[in-house]
């Protein structure tokens, strides 16, 4: 494959990817303007990313078996067509019982048949030494169709003077887009992955040669699957608590305006992250090791989160800190997949192993938002300043399991 071609997937693939998302996760740029369109409180918006979390989570191991059995192309354009489809519908503003199943199904066509197949599909497009770049370049261009795609529909949205209005036009719209991603992926995305063999490893060799139950045996035989399961659920904890959170940290204990809110969530969560995602990616390439480089980044999420409760009397001053936050937080998550091959999984077990390992970090999205949620309705500040803690806690952890899987890793050269 040419380096124009490759350079082309990687771009196509990448925003298609962040934008896919976008509805689903929609409480991270206008958190604020859902809710209110939909006259949810907190705790049943809450409610609504648990129930896609757990779903999630029963979806990804099964999406891993898929993703090594079918092409990415067929996968990713049913996941674009189904995501249409619900998109439509929850334009048009269902009850709260259609909600939940909406989140439900949202699920089983990001996870299931979405993102194992995303993960393979970027693996296959280059060699260990670029896997960095690769997935914090595609990260960084997730973030930049993300940004564009929140910046317009902010504007869009400052014109409608009822929610439910201006929600109708978000929701609508990315219906169309949805449909015209599947129809790109069915012409452009290859229709097999190249397959490397790198490794001519007894366990490689083995899953070549054997079915779909003796590979997922393998996978679960492999040390590194259960570290790196343990690693990414711990970087997860800490990324999704300031995802979710800061935004609407900003309204409720800052004080802004829920405008300059949704702006700020914009710029940290699609803009800040193309910077994270560019430079974190070409440092860790760098760096004698992808975990090592990840511990130092995990240090500086301990040193702001635990510097945030005490800087609410300074609202320019916070709003920074939780600027740099994101840089590191999302700088964890552009590479953090990329570790693979630092923690032992073969390229031609990714998908399985994308499944089982996102089985278990992915977990958080089954409880973290209803938790939070319950935290800030009884006691806003306490809420919060318990969001900062665990991101703390969490950051030890994970930077604990990375420095294992390192030391793992040298010793088995």
């Amino acid at each position: 494959m040419s380096k124009i071609k490759r350079n082309f997937l990687v771009g196509l693939i990448s925003i298609m990817v962040g934008l896919i998302y976008f509805i689903p996760y929609i409480r991270f740029s206008f958190y604020d303007q859902f809710v209110a369109a939909f006259q949810l409180t907190n705790f049943e918006f809450g409610n609504l990313g648990s129930i896609y979390g757990l779903v999630s989570l029963f979806c990804y191991p099964v999406g891993g078996v898929l993703a090594d059995k079918f092409s990415s192309r067929v996968m990713l354009a049913a996941s674009f067509f189904a995501s249409m489809a619900l998109t439509f519908w929850e334009a048009s503003f269902p009850d709260y019982t259609s909600l939940v199943i909406i989140s439900a199904l949202f699920a089983v066509f990001n996870a299931g048949t979405m993102w194992a197949a995303y993960i393979k599909l970027l693996r296959s497009l280059g060699n260990e030494n670029e896997q960095g770049k690769i997935f914090g370049t595609s990260e960084a261009l997730r973030g930049i169709i993300s940004a564009i795609a929140g910046f317009i529909f902010l504007g869009l949205l400052s014109l409608f003077t009822s929610q439910i209005s201006g929600m109708r036009m978000i929701l609508l719209s990315f219906g169309v887009i949805y449909g015209l991603f599947g129809v790109l992926s069915i012409i452009f995305l290859p229709k097999t992955e190249k397959k490397q063999n790198e490794l001519s490893t007894g366990t490689e060799d083995a899953a070549k040669e054997s079915g779909i139950l003796c590979k997922i045996t393998t996978v679960l035989k492999l040390p590194g699957t259960w570290l790196l399961s343990i690693f990414m659920f711990s970087c997860y904890c800490v990324i999704m608590s300031g995802v979710n959170y800061l935004g609407t940290y900003a309204t409720q204990i800052l004080g802004i305006s829920e405008e300059l809110s949704a702006g700020l969530a914009i710029f940290r969560n699609y803009i800040v992250v193309v910077l994270a995602g560019i430079l974190g990616g070409i440092l860790a390439d760098k760096a004698k090791s992808k975990l090592i480089f990840i511990i130092y980044l995990l240090c500086g999420i301990v040193i702001c989160s635990g510097i945030s409760p005490f800087l609410t009397s300074v609202a320019i001053l916070s709003i920074a800190v939780s600027m740099i936050l994101a840089f590191l937080y999302y700088s964890v998550k552009s590479i953090y997949f990329s570790v693979m091959g630092e923690g032992g999984i073969p390229l031609e077990l990714t998908g399985i192993a994308t499944g089982i390992i996102s089985f278990i970090a992915f977990i958080p999205d089954a409880f973290m938002t209803s938790l939070m949620g319950s935290w800030i309705d009884a006691d806003p500040v306490s809420g919060f300043n318990k969001i900062f803690i665990w991101m703390v806690a969490w950051s030890i952890i994970a930077a604990v399991f990375a420095f294992i899987i390192y030391r793992k890793g040298r010793k088995n050269r």
